[in-house]
C-alpha cells in the first residue's frame, strides 16, 4: 500500500488506528475467539468518558475484500481496472492489520473536545504477551515525533492529539456510564467492523432544553424525534459480503416510528446543507444511496440491512467510485508534499542564483540546455553526490549521463501506476509567455502577473511522462491546455504556483483561464473561484 504522506489526508483517528497497527509487534498467534459483548463493554468503559459520542472495534482477523460482480465489469468499461488497483492497496492493507494486531481487536473512542487542550480520541488494543509495549512505544513515538503512548489497565492506548499530555487526559477521564453499552456491544457483535454511537448524556439535555425544533439540517420538526428515537445505535459492517446493517434503540415503539420515518429527510437535510460533502458524494450517488434506506421498525428498535441481493451491485458501484476517489485523494496529497519540495528547492536555487534553473551560462545561443533544471535543482534535495555524479557539459541521452536515469529522486516519482521507471509526470508548462518556456532565466521578477497566479509545475498523464534528467517539460495546446494533465476521478489536477502553493484545479476550467495561469506576464488577472 502506497503510505506516502497517508497521514496528511486521512482523518486523525484513522490516522493514528492506522499507524498503531502498523507499528504494533506481532507473534504471528492465531486469531482469537470474538470477545464478548460483556468483556468489549468492560474493554472500552474506563476509557468513555463524559464527552465520548463513538466507539469502534476493528477485528482486522475478520476483515477482507469483496468481489466484483460481472455484471459490474460490462456494464462499467474500465472499472475492473479501477478496482484492481484500489483493491491492491486495500488488500495489503488488511494483510498488515490481520499480521498486526496478533489476534487482538483494535478499538477506539471519540469524544465531543470541550477545548482544544482535551483530547477527542483514544485508539487502544489489549496488551498481551503478543503485543510488545516497548517497541510500540519507540516505532510509534518516531512516527508522531514524540506523541505519548502508555499502557494502563491492560490496555496499550494512544490518542492522535500528538500535542496533549496523554497521561494527565487518561488521568482525567471520569468514566460515564452508558446506557446500553453491552446491548449495543451484542446488537453489533461478531462483524469485523462495529461502530456504537453513544450520545454523551449532557447532549442530550442541551438538545431537550435549548432545541424544541429540529433544525433544517436534521430535516427540521421536534427534536424528540431524535431524543427519543436514539437511546444507542450500533453500525456494523462486513466488507466481503457487502453487508451494513444499523440497529437504532429507541426509547419506546412509538419512537421507533416516528424516527424510522423521518430518517430520510434527515439524511437529505445534512447532505443539501454540507457543501464539502457535495464534492465527495455526487447528487446521484448520494440518491442511489438514499434509495437503499429502507429501515424496518421491529419493537423499539430500527434496523436498517443493506444485504440485499438487488444491493450488491449497486453498492459495489458506488464503493468502487468511492474507492477509486479515495486513492486518488491519498496519492494526490502524497504529489502535492513532493510538489511542495520541489517549489521550495526552486526558490532555494533562485535565492543563491536570482534566476530561476538552468542559469543563462548553462544554456546554449538559442537558450536550449542539455540538461533539465530537475538535474539543477538535486543540491537543493541534499543529493549533492549525486549531482555530481552527471557530466553537467554532455547532453542527457549521453553514455554517462543516460545511465543516471535509473537513480531518479523519490521527489520526482508520481504515486499512480503507469509510469515507467526513471520517468516523471511532474512537469513545468512551456510554451508562449510561462516562466520555464524562454530562452533566458527568469527571475521573480519577471512575473508581472504575481507569484501567486503563475503555474510552474503540473501533474501529467502518464503517457505525457519523460525521463527526469531530459530537458522536456510539458508543451501544452493552446487552444487545449488541459489536453495532457491528469485530472483524478474528483475531476482535479495538481498544480503549483511560483510563490510555492499547491492547489487541485478544475479539469473543467476554461482554456483561457488555464492559460491566464500558464503566462506570466499578460496582464489578466484570474478569479480563483472559477478554477478551484
Amino acid at each position: 500500500m502506497n503510505r506516502t504522506r497517508l497521514d496528511c489526508c486521512l482523518p486523525p483517528v484513522a490516522c493514528t488506528l492506522a499507524w498503531l497497527l502498523a507499528v504494533i509487534a506481532g507473534s504471528g498467534a492465531a486469531a482469537s475467539e470474538p470477545a464478548s459483548a460483556a468483556g468489549d463493554a468492560a474493554t472500552v468503559r474506563p476509557l468513555i468518558g463524559e464527552t465520548t459520542a463513538l466507539v469502534i472495534k476493528v477485528d482486522a482477523t475478520r476483515l477482507a475484500l469483496p468481489q466484483l460482480p460481472d455484471k459490474l465489469k460490462s456494464a462499467l468499461p474500465g472499472i475492473e481496472e479501477a478496482y484492481r488497483g484500489w483493491a491492491a492497496d486495500a488488500a495489503t492493507a488488511i494483510e498488515t492489520l490481520q499480521s498486526a494486531t496478533a489476534g487482538q481487536p483494535v478499538y477506539a473512542t471519540i469524544g465531543i473536545p470541550r477545548s482544544k487542550s482535551d483530547p477527542a480520541a483514544f485508539v487502544f488494543i489489549r496488551e498481551t504477551k503478543a503485543v510488545n509495549q516497548k517497541l510500540v512505544v519507540e516505532r510509534l513515538g518516531k512516527k508522531f515525533q514524540g506523541m505519548n503512548v502508555c499502557t494502563r489497565g491492560g490496555l496499550v492506548i494512544a490518542t492522535p492529539d500528538d500535542k496533549a499530555d496523554l497521561a494527565a487526559a487518561l488521568g482525567s477521564i471520569v468514566p460515564s456510564a452508558r446506557e446500553g453499552l453491552e446491548d449495543a456491544f451484542q446488537a453489533a457483535g461478531g462483524w469485523p467492523v462495529q461502530v456504537l454511537v453513544l450520545p454523551p448524556d449532557y447532549v442530550r439535555r442541551t438538545v431537550v432544553e435549548l432545541m424544541p425544533e429540529l433544525p433544517r439540517q436534521l430535516g427540521g420538526g421536534s427534536s424528540d424525534v431524535l431524543t427519543e428515537g436514539l437511546v444507542w445505535a450500533a453500525v456494523r459492517l462486513d466488507p466481503a459480503r457487502l453487508r451494513v446493517e444499523l440497529i437504532v434503540q429507541s426509547a419506546s415503539e412509538e419512537a421507533a416510528s416516528r424516527l424510522a420515518s423521518h430518517l430520510p429527510k434527515m439524511l437529505r437535510g445534512m447532505y443539501e446543507s454540507a457543501p464539502n460533502g457535495q464534492k465527495q458524494v455526487s447528487r446521484e450517488m448520494f440518491e442511489s444511496l438514499l434509495s437503499f434506506v429502507t429501515p424496518k421498525v421491529e419493537g423499539d428498535r430500527i434496523v436498517l440491512r443493506l444485504d440485499q441481493p438487488e444491493l450488491g451491485e449497486g453498492a459495489m458501484r458506488l464503493l468502487t467510485l468511492a474507492g477509486v476517489k479515495l486513492q486518488d485523494k491519498v496519492r494526490a496529497q502524497g504529489d502535492a508534499n513532493r510538489f511542495k519540495q520541489i517549489l521550495l528547492a526552486m526558490h532555494s536555487y533562485h535565492d543563491a542564483n536570482k534566476v530561476f534553473p538552468p542559469q543563462d551560462e548553462l544554456r546554449d545561443k538559442k537558450g536550449r540546455t542539455s540538461l533539465s533544471w530537475r538535474v539543477y535543482l538535486l543540491p537543493y534535495f541534499d543529493q549533492d553526490a549525486l549531482y555530481k555524479e552527471f557530466h553537467l557539459d554532455e547532453p542527457w541521452d549521453s553514455a554517462h549521463n543516460k545511465a543516471l536515469i535509473e537513480k531518479m529522486p523519490d521527489v520526482y516519482k508520481s504515486s499512480r501506476s503507469g509510469v515507467g521507471p526513471g520517468r516523471t509526470t511532474f512537469l513545468a508548462p512551456v510554451g508562449e509567455d510561462t516562466v520555464f518556456g524562454g530562452e533566458k532565466a527568469p527571475s521573480i521578477q519577471d512575473i508581472t502577473d504575481g507569484t501567486s497566479c503563475t503555474v510552474v509545475l503540473v501533474d501529467v498523464k502518464p503517457e505525457q511522462a519523460v525521463p527526469w534528467t531530459a530537458p522536456d517539460d510539458y508543451t501544452f495546446d493552446p487552444k487545449a491546455p488541459a489536453g495532457g494533465l491528469n485530472i483524478g476521478a474528483d475531476g482535479r489536477f495538481l498544480a503549483a504556483c511560483a510563490d510555492g502553493a499547491v492547489h487541485q484545479l478544475r479539469g473543467d476550467i476554461k482554456p483561457e483561464l488555464l492559460l491566464w495561469l500558464f503566462r506570466k506576464s499578460d496582464g489578466n488577472a484570474v478569479n480563483w473561484n472559477e478554477v478551484q
